[in-house]
């Protein structure tokens, strides 16, 4: 913890809906929490207490379990006490219960100046409960309980063409699915990249099955290319490079 590791970060993951959220925990899922952003933690914890899909609830939980697991593992010394200090400045309405729970249970194990730290971080929450996380509905899912207005016509231009139709598309899915592959080594699930693609897409309109068909396109291109060259594979459900 004493700032030697990279550490990954994502921003306004309380403030997003469930399908961002999704997305931006993907990968965060799978690392030590030395290797993400204190602050963040704290958000992880957080949201894995806020209500949830059975999916995203189960990966989440999963995670705030190990998680605990691995502060209660941090040896005592300069890199747990780096990483209290990291905690002590969240504001602490943003310290969600489990992760003061973790903290409270270092200090069975630890050195009198931990443990002095542990207690005047506690007095500080004493003051103030956690606020609860309350993810907001997909726009998308709002307009499904609105009252739909009578549909007007469309003219004909009304649509961006499809990728065979307007190359843009294709070459702006293209370039998002080898900038966010060369970001993961160990892939990412079809379902997260799509929706990630979908998400970040100029045209509003693009579909799944206009995304799932490009990423098939690069893969049966992928496999005349010589070797050694950038090309993306699926395995399973998961996409990665090689």
């Amino acid at each position: 913890m004493a700032g030697q590791v990279q550490k990954a970060s994502v921003d306004n993951l309380r403030a997003s809906d469930e399908k961002t959220v999704q997305i931006l925990v993907d990968d965060l899922l799978r690392l030590h929490i030395e290797r993400i952003e204190t602050r963040v933690v704290a958000d992880l914890f957080a949201v894995a207490d806020g209500k949830l899909s059975p999916s995203l609830s189960a990966d989440l939980k999963g995670w705030a379990a190990r998680a605990t697991r691995e502060i209660l593992d941090l040896p005592d010394g300069e890199i747990l006490r780096t990483f209290l200090a990291e905690v002590s400045e969240i504001p602490a309405g943003l310290v969600p219960q489990r992760l003061r729970d973790a903290v409270g249970s270092l200090a069975a194990q630890s050195s009198a100046a931990t443990v002095q730290m542990i207690d005047e971080m506690a007095k500080v929450w004493e003051e103030e409960t956690p606020t609860p996380v309350v993810l907001p509905i997909a726009k998308a899912m709002v307009a499904v309980v609105k009252t739909r207005a009578p549909a007007k016509a469309r003219s004909a231009t009304s649509r961006t063409p499809a990728a065979d139709v307007d190359p843009r598309r294709a070459d702006y899915v293209r370039q998002d699915v080898m900038n966010t592959l060369a970001r993961v080594e160990n892939g990412i699930k079809e379902s997260v990249l799509v929706g990630g693609i979908r998400h970040r897409s100029p045209f509003k309109d693009i579909t799944e099955n206009e995304i799932k068909a490009e990423l098939r396109k690069m893969e049966r291109e992928g496999l005349k290319q010589k070797a050694g060259e950038l090309r993306i594979k699926k395995t399973g459900e998961r996409w990665g490079m090689r």
